[in-house]
């Protein structure tokens, strides 16, 4: 008996047109591709199938997209199978330790930061969201764990900025790696600046509460893509 035809999905022959075509050495590691437009005439798609196909790539840690600048090639091999949930295992872990660490920092920071510890997150909020719109994904991460540690140091506990200090690199390294298979939006910026809102307003429990829930819609992204 013959095995049962599927249709594969036009998104996904369209992800494996690119993949084949970086592979091939039409785009370089580090280079950009065309715009959504040019891709889609010439691969005779939509642009909404080129949007998929390109999203299906960050995932597999193949390109990743820099808001308002374009899709860049960042491996020309995929990242598959156990390999890839092994690497969304571990981001997801570190996700879980920031949610324990980030969100009581809020709070505290609500209640115990002062008129220093209020411009030093600004400075960090400001230049945090001023890298979401232009930066590469390790410059962000950089800057948004700067901006976190910020809030944490206005917690003015000791233990828990060691805490974060101490796992700073790997929390660097584990934001990187969510920001290659993530899109960084508008909304993400609104969330961040929500939290420094609840902080300078004093509200301690809003703090913690938009903190823990914007980490949590992180880790929930996250199991959506394994």
């Amino acid at each position: 008996m013959m095995d049962s035809l599927t249709r594969v999905p036009l998104s996904q022959q369209a992800a494996e047109a690119l993949l084949d075509a970086i592979g091939s050495g039409r785009w370089e590691v580090g280079e950009q591709l065309p715009g959504e437009l040019a891709l889609a005439g010439e691969l005779k798609v939509s642009r909404s199938t080129i949007r998929e196909a390109i999203r299906q790539l960050a995932a597999r840690g193949v390109l990743t997209s820099r808001q308002g600048i374009g899709v860049f090639v960042t491996s020309a091999t995929p990242t598959d199978g156990w390999d890839r949930l092994a690497r969304l295992g571990a981001i997801a872990e570190v996700v879980q330790v920031r949610i324990a660490i980030e969100s009581r920092a809020a709070a505290l920071a609500a209640a115990e930061h002062d008129g220093s510890d209020a411009e030093t997150i600004r400075r960090a909020l400001a230049e945090r969201n001023a890298m979401a719109a232009r930066a590469a994904p390790g410059e962000l991460a950089q800057a948004d764990i700067a901006f976190h540690r910020a809030v944490v140091a206005a917690a003015r506990n000791e233990l828990l900025l060691a805490l974060f200090d101490s796992l700073r690199p790997r929390l660097v390294a584990s934001m990187g790696g969510l920001l290659e298979i993530m899109d960084v939006t508008e909304h993400d910026a609104h969330e961040h600046t929500a939290i420094v809102e609840a902080i300078f307003a004093r509200r301690a429990d809003r703090a913690e509460a938009l903190t823990r829930g914007h980490l949590l819609g992180l880790a929930d992204a996250l199991r959506r893509r394994s």
